[in-house]
């Protein structure tokens, strides 16, 4: 499928930018003089713009093609990247990174759509675990090019490496990529937004699903920006370092994704791949709630990511099943809830850290995410609509 080919090079790209600044807080925070925990909220002006352009996003791309949305968001990304490397203020870089966030979410939830409209399900959940890999590199090579890039040049070199990236996708995505032209669109509309919204909830599962997506996103990315934070603090690395640990999470949801066919033979189907998946997540972040050296938490890592997208990338496929005649509309609000997830994950954490403690609220989010598993795949097994991809 050379679709999917461009596809997983575009999401590399979109996936490059969204961990860029994760690793770099501190040192944004001392080359503006104000501090980590504000400059960690930076992980929040990105995903909040993400979340709430998706209800317009994905119906817009339902009306006018899947393939013009991302090529548009790409071209808008790659200014808002410019902008954040030469931002000459905290409140232009947050303005920048707003920006970005806005046209980041026309890229990664539309192309696990444009997905759902070509590939059949049998097929489906293979072939998003392919496109997830590619997001997940490009997760992975941002967090580590940004650690070790940041910690030699600085953080401005950084986000001119996204820049160039971006760029080069939206390239791409000019030539590469055409919208199906044998396909009846409706027109894009208010009504339009709200039937295909309509159609979605009318599936029992939606409601579990984007709930589901919602707490995995607070648990997961919510205590990204404070990483680099809590290695200085307890004198085990800084932003070099950060960027490795930050990584490992990418490298498990690698090894799960080139792992899924085997895995859902083996675990005998969907269900109790997000069982294991919560449970396996769970054990990764009580283990990074002991005192590790930066190696062994990045090992802990790993082992979140791997159990995190056994759950995620489920979700991901029940999401392009809940709706099929308003696919878009359903895929994006499951990006709408991850990255609301995103947005409150970090002061979430950062209270949790000031109230309880670094290793209390880590227990918390492990207790969570292994209950998620459970609870998830319980509530999914009951009710009445059965997805065919289970």
């Amino acid at each position: 499928m050379p679709f999917l080919v461009a596809l997983s090079l575009c999401c590399f790209a979109a996936a490059f930018i969204i961990r860029l600044v994760d690793p770099l807080v501190p040192d944004i925070a001392r080359d503006f003089g104000e501090t980590p925990q504000h400059m960690a909220l930076l992980a929040s002006a990105f995903a909040f713009p993400y979340a709430l352009s998706q209800p317009v996003l994905g119906p817009l791309g339902d009306a006018i093609g899947k393939a013009r949305i991302i090529q548009g968001c790409l071209i808008v990304l790659a200014v808002a990247m410019a902008l954040t490397a030469l931002a000459p203020t905290p409140e232009v870089l947050f303005a920048a990174r707003i920006a970005a966030g806005l046209a980041a979410g026309g890229t990664v939830p539309v192309s696990l759509a444009m997905v759902g409209d070509r590939v059949a399900i049998d097929q489906r959940q293979v072939a998003l675990s392919r496109l997830l890999v590619a997001m997940l590199t490009g997760q992975l090579a941002g967090a580590l090019g940004a650690g070790v890039v940041g910690s030699l040049f600085g953080w401005r070199v950084v986000m001119g490496l996204g820049f160039v990236t971006i760029l080069a996708a939206a390239v791409l995505a000019h030539f590469a990529l055409t919208p199906r032209l044998a396909v009846v669109r409706k027109p894009f509309s208010l009504a339009s937004i709200r039937n295909g919204y309509k159609l979605v909830f009318a599936n029992p599962r939606a409601k579990i699903c984007y709930g589901a997506v919602f707490v995995g996103g607070v648990c997961l990315f919510g205590v990204l920006p404070h990483v680099a934070t809590l290695l200085e603090a307890r004198g085990a690395g800084s932003i070099r370092e950060a960027g490795f640990v930050i990584g490992a999470m990418a490298v498990g949801g690698v090894i799960y994704a080139l792992a899924v066919r085997k895995l859902l033979a083996i675990l005998g189907g969907q269900m109790n791949m997000i069982r294991a998946g919560g449970l396996i997540a769970g054990l990764g972040f009580a283990l990074a709630s002991l005192h590790l050296t930066w190696p062994q938490e990045a090992a802990a890592f790993v082992v979140i990511g791997i159990g995190f997208y056994m759950i995620h990338n489920s979700l991901q496929t029940q999401a392009t099943e809940l709706a099929p005649t308003a696919r878009g509309a359903a895929v994006s609000l499951h990006a709408f809830c991850f990255f609301m997830g995103q947005a409150f994950g970090p002061p979430l954490f950062g209270a949790g850290f000031a109230a309880l403690g670094n290793a209390a609220t880590l227990g918390v989010a492990a207790a969570a995410m292994a209950a998620l598993g459970l609870v998830l795949a319980e509530l999914l097994t009951r009710t009445n609509v059965v997805s065919r991809s289970s």
